[in-house]
């Protein structure tokens, strides 16, 4: 009989444990219009920035690798992309202040990038659903 009333207890407990899990998860609403916000007092996210380089790993700690060429990216106010820094997303959007989202055309390819502002610097990682394991970024300067 005891046996069967703490079975009884833990069921019920489980149960209500699932469904609070279930009443926790929200939902992404999907956006018809990308959000751009300032992101910082000194530089702004909308404009165009130059890929210097990228900070990479192969184990240890993170170094700075320059770049050799001359890619870039603008980040327009309406939400688009334009640039040779990032050719497969042409749109982007703002969904809290360290992480954004590019997406392609038809929004069937996305990646989201932890990203961060300080003075003329912008520093872009990946942050899912593609990872750097060792950690990764790509390090741009606003022109």
């Amino acid at each position: 009989m005891v046996k069967n009333n703490l079975m009884k207890n833990l069921t019920y407990l489980l149960f209500f444990v699932v469904i609070l899990f279930a009443a926790a998860c929200v939902k992404e609403k999907a956006s018809v219009k990308p959000k751009v916000v300032n992101v910082t007092a000194t530089a702004t996210l909308p404009g165009k920035w130059k890929v210097v380089g990228n900070m990479i790993s192969s184990g240890g700690p993170m170094y700075f690798v320059a770049a050799s060429g001359t890619d870039y990216v603008s980040f327009n106010t309406d939400g688009t992309l334009v640039g040779s820094a990032f050719p497969d997303y042409k749109l982007y959007t703002i969904k809290d202040t360290v992480t954004l989202k590019m997406t392609s055309v038809d929004e069937t390819t996305y990646e989201n990038y932890f990203y961060k502002i300080k003075h003329d610097t912008l520093t872009l990682g990946l942050a899912g659903p593609n990872i750097c394991i060792e950690g990764c970024a790509v390090v741009l300067v606003k022109q």
